[in-house]
């Protein structure tokens, strides 16, 4: 979904790849739990919903994967 975000013709450092993964996951997640949610809210809702967790969500995953 995101392979091509820092572009054609540069390299990402580790640390961007970390977080590029993190995200994906994170981004991942929200989409099988916001899909699955029959609440009646809306598309809107719910891309506000994704917006305001996607970061936390991606700290989170990238700290578990990190840990030692």
């Amino acid at each position: 979904m995101l392979e091509n975000y820092f572009g054609s013709g540069l390299t990402p450092t580790e640390e961007q790849k970390r977080r590029l993964l993190a995200v994906q996951a994170a981004l991942e997640l929200l989409k099988a739990t916001l899909s699955d949610t029959n609440d009646g809210n809306g598309v809107e809702y719910q891309l506000k919903t994704a917006e305001k967790y996607i970061g936390s969500l991606a700290d989170a995953i990238q700290v578990a994967v990190e840990k030692k």
